[in-house]
């Protein structure tokens, strides 16, 4: 056996000696059925959640854009200009690489590739910053409001723990945000941010400055309007959310059946 390393060939004649278990036909049609039948549902799970992301982005839009109201809301809604809000560009000591301002024991430290899907930060950064180098960056406390501003552009997240940020991220203070509801907030960034790639015709953003934020504008309707829309497409979020975590279930148990019936850990009863 590899014992866990890689093949990088093997003979014919290797080949013709490997045995492999094999049951009658009858049985190997039965495992077959059983994991293709897993398959079909992890395929219709697929379906459902490319379904499930489309009408939420095109809600999204419509919802984001006046172009559909929810029942019940027709008051005027408003441009306001990022720079009405307070922020900052987080602090790193330098230099960058210096082995003591990391530490497996630390906060988490969120850079840009910690900026996840469904505007929420990944489960665990990729790294974390040392009890020494705290003091010289800024701490982030759960549900802030951060944006990327170099890199990969535009990503937005509601942040669901305390941390510290990267130089390449700007952080809204909660302090200038309670007239908004964060969600709504957050998808007005996402969208405008979006508006602007499509502006630049194709070509990379690569860098966007405290400056030029300042002056981007998003639509606020009033705030009850906001919590109304932001609960809506948050709804949509759960379900996603929901689907992929069903999909990464039967995916163990399609690999753990897959193991059980190849090797005859788990044989299919006769009807």
């Amino acid at each position: 056996m590899a014992s866990g390393s890689i093949f990088l060939g093997i003979s014919p004649n290797k080949i013709k000696n490997l045995l492999i278990p094999l049951p009658p036909l009858n049985e190997q049609a039965a495992i077959a059925n059983v994991l293709s039948d897993v398959d079909r549902y992890l395929c219709s799970l697929d379906a459902l959640i490319l379904k499930k992301e489309s009408v939420k982005k095109a809600l999204s839009f419509e919802l984001l854009s006046q172009r559909k109201r929810l029942k019940g809301f027709n008051q005027a809604w408003q441009k306001v200009r990022l720079g009405t809000y307070k922020y900052r560009r987080d602090s790193f000591p330098q230099p960058y690489g210096n082995p003591q301002w990391y530490s497996d024991n630390g906060m988490p430290f969120v850079q840009v590739y910690d900026v996840g899907e469904n505007f929420k930060l990944t489960q665990k950064t990729k790294q974390k910053i040392s009890k020494i180098a705290q003091p010289m960056s800024v701490f982030v406390p759960k549900n802030s409001v951060i944006i990327t501003l170099q890199g990969t552009i535009g990503r937005v997240a509601l942040t669901q723990y305390d941390c510290y940020c990267d130089r390449t991220i700007l952080i809204f203070d909660n302090n200038t945000l309670n007239d908004v509801n964060k969600y709504f907030f957050v998808l007005s960034l996402f969208t405008k941010f979006e508006e602007e790639k499509r502006k630049a015709d194709g070509s990379i953003i690569k860098t966007i400055t405290k400056q030029t934020l300042k002056d981007f504008e998003i639509l606020l309707p009033p705030l009850n309007e906001q919590i109304a829309i932001a609960n809506v497409l948050s709804g949509l979020d759960h379900e996603i959310i929901s689907l992929k975590n069903k999909k990464r279930q039967f995916e163990n148990i399609k690999k753990a059946l897959n193991h059980d019936l190849m090797s005859a850990k788990i044989r299919i009863l006769k009807k």
